[in-house]
């Protein structure tokens, strides 16, 4: 009976510890997601996030998502090379894209998932602030409005294309 309360309070510690976590921004994931329900009510959950990635070799994606009315109504990928032009400038050049609406939403596997920002919160809680701290470096920031921004940890003495998880590059109310 002792070990089972200790483990009971234990496992409600972590939980707590991990909707605490803060970021840069000061804003804890708790707060974040306190606020997060606020103004999305207030935008009638219409809005557009993108969901950015760029390795060290060059090679990047970004997907965009569109919610209206709290369903996703569109979902754009782009798969790029940065490469360098005549003026020594990065430049993106396309390598695969595409658009989704509709029910062709999902359909193709690149890109990243068709979720609702309701979604990352879950996912950021479940998949990423729960991952063992002694191991990894964790992970969570908010943009200035209090909105999620990115969620994941990179493994301890991992160096290259790391992170698992996502960064919203781009947030806006539709």
């Amino acid at each position: 009976m002792f070990l089972f309360c200790i483990t009971l309070l234990s496992c409600s510690t972590n939980d707590d510890d991990r909707g605490e976590i803060t970021g840069e921004s000061g804003i804890s994931y708790s707060d974040s997601k306190t606020m997060w329900k606020e103004v999305k009510a207030q935008n009638e959950e219409t809005y557009s996030y993108t969901v950015s990635f760029s390795s060290w070799s060059g090679f990047g994606s970004r997907t965009t998502i569109t919610v209206k009315d709290g369903l996703v109504s569109k979902r754009k990928y782009l798969y790029f090379e940065q490469v360098l032009n005549e003026e020594s400038e990065l430049e993106e050049v396309e390598i695969e894209s595409y658009t989704e609406t509709g029910e062709e939403i999902g359909s193709h596997s690149e890109g990243f998932d068709p979720l609702l920002i309701d979604e990352l919160y879950q996912t950021c809680l479940s998949d990423y602030l729960n991952i063992n701290k002694a191991d990894n470096e964790i992970y969570f920031n908010t943009d200035e409005a209090g909105i999620i921004s990115n969620c994941g940890f990179v493994e301890t003495g991992c160096v290259d294309d790391c992170f698992r998880g996502f960064r919203i590059s781009e947030f806006n109310w539709l």
